[in-house]
């Protein structure tokens, strides 16, 4: 974005209304931040759960997902594509109605990378280099509103209250003035 924006130059109505929308986008985004979250946690726990170590591969062939045995004629195992690891036929997920399958984690992988959007991001920055981290012109907006808001912390005085507003009504108790 090659221009700046500020909220000095707006009517105080219309800053509120810009304000509610950019704190709504914010609380939709670390919801979002929460799911992606909660995606990788799943993911990562797929793969410390079917992690098999060196010594148990060389002691017996055992399928590197669910740690069941594998045969020598029946259900001997396949190498996945994607990790290299042999896998019986219960961990292959096959990918739409193809021949060809990924291992549960890495099918996992793959969509937790759709469902998160990484895979845009990555062709984003293949496309455009100089580009940094996704950063909205709203975001950027609120932060500068919020260093605003920090350094004038003093509330606005109300104006002095003056003789004919104090004799306007002769006989009556003056109300007293309200602050909006």
């Amino acid at each position: 974005m090659a221009q700046e924006v500020s909220l000095n130059s707006l009517q105080d109505s219309d800053r509120e209304v810009i304000l509610q929308v950019l704190y709504r986008d914010q609380a939709v985004q670390s919801i979002e931040e929460e799911r992606i979250r909660k995606l990788r946690t799943h993911l990562q726990h797929l793969r410390w759960k079917g992690g098999k170590s060196a010594g148990q591969e060389q002691r017996e062939k055992a399928c590197a997902r669910c740690q069941r045995a594998l045969g020598l004629l029946l259900n001997r195992g396949a190498v996945c594509q994607g990790c290299s690891h042999c896998v019986c036929s219960g961990c292959r997920v096959f990918l739409s109605k193809t021949p060809l399958w990924r291992c549960t984690v890495c099918y996992e992988g793959r969509t937790v990378r759709i469902k998160t959007g990484e895979w845009f991001f990555e062709e984003r920055a293949k496309k455009f280099p100089t580009e940094g981290r996704h950063e909205t012109a709203g975001a950027k907006l609120l932060q500068s509103y919020q260093k605003l808001s920090k350094i004038s912390v003093v509330p606005p005085t109300p104006p002095p209250l003056s003789e004919s507003w104090c004799s306007s009504s002769p006989g009556r108790s003056s109300p007293s003035p309200r602050m909006t």
